[in-house]
């Protein structure tokens, strides 16, 4: 899939870009001609990138059902926030748990046991979180990408913590499988929590960053306006038959698929990414967006192939007076 920076930006129809100055031209030459310096961030994320979307099969022919899964394309929803409150919360259980035993050890056994148990559920849950995680970031850019490189970063640190947190509490180090309380009673184990529990915290709160600063993983179409009557959009035989045709109705970008008598409508804009449909592929009754692949069914907004999760806005079509007029469904 491309870059979307290789992408000029998104404009309705008619929409042209302003004249340029001299000036300007001057500018963009010099930049094309002294591209940034490349971070060392970057260029380890682009490397972890494309081995993720190798083992994720990013680039196999549709319908990509692996990757689909991982990103929640068959779910209405991401998979990754869905996972990652398996270990947040019951790694939160197992610091209250070790508070417990280690304020009163003698009489309190059971909140070591409850530990242990905590914390082997949390890293089960971790191992998908991790895996749903990465499949999210292997689609992302820029800022978007770094932010997610650190939260990542965090994130599998304080899995590798607490599987060792884990490994104490089993005593696993001895060479041995122990289950015995006295295994379970490990203040070892329980700093090594608390440690993993500050990286996740942190690797929290720059999830939530990801999500409501930057926008990543949220429906790119949830603010458009809806209209809820019939608008006038194109003539019926300026739309060609079994291809992409964009039109803009009170703002907003909707592709028109004519495919004999019937005209379909739905957005234009992934709801992933915010990718431009109508630059996309049509492949029999499904579109493919131009920036991540995602696949979405022309006649209902379905998603057929993530990492798209939610459909794209469905519309009403009607021919009146050899014109097309959609509504918003």
């Amino acid at each position: 899939m491309r870059d979307p920076s290789a992408f000029e930006p998104f404009r309705s129809a008619g929409e042209t870009s302003g004249p340029s100055s001299e000036a300007s031209s001057d500018s963009a030459a010099e930049e094309r001609a002294s591209p940034p310096t490349e971070s060392a961030t970057d260029r380890i994320s682009e490397g972890l990138q494309t081995a993720i979307k190798a083992i994720v099969g990013s680039n196999r022919k549709p319908p990509r059902l692996f990757k689909s899964l991982l990103n929640g394309a068959y779910l209405g929803h991401p998979l990754h926030p869905v996972l990652t409150d398996v270990p947040v919360t019951a790694w939160l259980i197992t610091a209250i748990f070790d508070i417990i035993w280690l304020i009163n050890p003698e009489s309190a056994s059971w909140a070591a046991r409850g530990a242990q148990a905590a914390v082997l559920i949390g890293f089960l849950g971790a191992l998908g979180a991790v895996a749903t995680g990465l499949t999210d970031w292997s689609d992302t850019y820029g800022h978007e990408r770094r932010v997610g490189f650190l939260h990542g970063l965090l994130n599998s640190t304080a899995t590798l913590l607490y599987l060792i947190s884990l490994l104490l509490r089993y005593n696993v180090f001895s060479g041995t499988i122990d289950f015995s309380l006295s295994a379970a009673e490990s203040v070892p184990a329980a700093i090594v929590g608390f440690v993993g529990l500050a990286f996740v915290l942190y690797a929290a709160y720059l999830g939530g960053d990801l999500v409501f600063a930057i926008g990543t993983g949220v429906n790119h179409t949830a603010f458009e306006p809806v209209v809820e009557e019939f608008e006038r959009v194109a003539p019926l035989d300026e739309i060609p038959q079994n291809a992409i045709y964009k039109v803009v109705m009170a703002g907003v970008p909707v592709i028109l698929i004519r495919m004999g008598t019937n005209v379909y409508a739905i957005g234009a804009t992934c709801t992933h990414a915010g990718g431009p449909l109508n630059e996309g592929e049509l492949q029999s009754d499904a579109v493919q967006c131009p920036w991540h692949g995602s696949r979405f069914n022309i006649k209902s907004g379905r998603v057929l192939t993530g990492p798209a999760t939610v459909a794209e806005p469905r519309y009403d079509v009607r021919v009146r007076d050899g014109y097309v007029e959609v509504k918003r469904r």
